[in-house]
């Protein structure tokens, strides 16, 4: 297996009640993916590596990368980069920011604080009408016109190919375009250039990553691994009825907080339709043991958890807190913050598992290109075989259609 899985308080085999529905589901996916009829399996093995290398190149000659985008556009390459990236200073050559709201504060600080001479622009909108987007690149425009600095060479368009709002000012600006593909919704674009070009510009092995996501489209060929990575989350379907409408996201690493970000948006845009859905939420590890654990032990027994870490380093550094035998801090004495976070996790799952509440457990050998790639593709067949037992299409999101006609009507009302 790619990846280890390990379930508690979970049924091992899909309920007879359910089966059918199950090998109906299955039969279905797996048919498309052999087909290759998802857009992004599409996309995945008719790359052509060579555009995105002479993309990344433009843009690793700046000292700073601003993308422009939000959601799809922007959670996944974030989640890349921040494999390469820490938490406490921004360590990347170039320096990325994703510019992702429209908190003008925010965004005004960042303008202030970088050498906007040598900085470059990526504005990303698959549709090329998202309205963020688009006040996003005319706020970072003005600061350009106001220092008087070109926008030709810096700032690159990447959108589909027709006519949009986004498109024609790259016409008219004369801006480097790449295409967005067509066939593959902004969630679902982390394998596309969408993903690829920020976590390339700062030196993320794209090839690897995408060979990691073909990786595992191979292993569920065989039936037996499908149902080995797959049977949990149909039990988690099947748990709703019992009232389980919660799924708790839990890495147990800094890099990956933003994976449970990006997973909660593929999650909640796919799945939640008609009545249906179960609702994700983020966590980290050990943060969040001090912040949510005590409603997650003790309030409503309405979660499923999934606990994401990493095989144990081999290497580490033991501490040395050898002061005196009746401190709490003995217990630290030669062991390593790995150990002490494997601890917690280990004693977070047994807890939780104690209260009788369902678990899986995710392991994967390492955090690397390949890894990542396999995970983030599970989670892609898992969100979409999860629709297809839900009934409901896993590419569309039409709920939120209102809310943007009615920020358009209330921009009105302001002028």
């Amino acid at each position: 297996m790619i990846f280890l899985q390990e379930t508690f308080n979970l049924e091992k085999k899909v309920k007879k009640t359910q089966k059918q529905k199950y090998t109906k589901s299955k039969i279905k996916i797996l048919e498309l993916i052999k087909k290759k009829s998802f857009g992004f399996i599409q996309d995945l093995h008719q790359k052509d590596f060579s555009d995105i290398y002479q993309f990344s190149e433009k843009l690793q000659k700046f000292e700073n990368v601003l993308f422009l985008g939000t959601g799809g556009s922007s959670l996944g390459g974030k989640t890349l980069v921040s494999l390469m990236d820490n938490i406490f200073i921004n360590a990347t050559r170039p320096r990325v920011f994703f510019v992702e709201n429209i908190d003008s504060s925010s965004i005004h600080g960042l303008l202030q604080n970088v050498d906007l001479k040598n900085s470059a622009c990526v504005v990303t909108s698959k549709s090329g009408e998202t309205i963020e987007t688009i006040a996003q690149f005319f706020f970072v425009l003005n600061e350009f016109k106001k220092k008087k600095i070109s926008i030709k060479k810096r700032f690159f368009i990447i959108t589909e190919d027709k006519q949009s709002t986004l498109k024609e000012i790259q016409e008219s600006e004369n801006l480097d375009f790449y295409p967005h593909p067509i066939d593959i919704g902004g969630r679902y674009s982390v394998f596309s250039i969408v993903g690829l070009i920020p976590s390339k510009t700062i030196g993320f092995d794209i090839k690897r990553f995408c060979n990691g996501g073909k990786s595992f489209l191979k292993e569920i060929e065989n039936e037996n691994n499908f149902d080995y990575y797959f049977t949990p989350i149909s039990n988690l379907i099947d748990l709703k009825k019992k009232g389980v409408n919660m799924s708790i996201v839990m890495p147990y690493h800094d890099s990956l907080n933003n994976l449970s970000f990006w997973y909660r948006q593929l999650w909640a845009e796919s799945i939640g339709k008609k009545g249906k859905g179960i609702t994700p939420v983020n966590a980290l590890g050990t943060v969040d043991q001090h912040s949510q654990l005590q409603l997650y032990l003790d309030g409503p027994k309405d979660k499923f958890f999934t606990f994401i870490e990493k095989a144990r380093d081999k290497s580490v550094t033991k501490l040395d807190c050898h002061y005196s035998k009746s401190k709490t801090f003995q217990d630290l004495h030669q062991k390593s913050l790995e150990e002490l976070l494997n601890a917690e996790m280990n004693a977070t799952i047994k807890t939780i598992s104690n209260k009788k509440i369902p678990i899986r457990r995710i392991t994967l050998e390492s955090y690397n290109e390949k890894y990542i790639g396999s995970l983030m593709m599970f989670f892609f067949i898992e969100t979409i075989f999860s629709c297809f037992l839900l009934e409901v299409n896993p590419f569309d999101q039409p709920a939120v259609e209102e809310g943007k006609k009615l920020t358009k009507r209330f921009l009105k009302y302001n002028e």
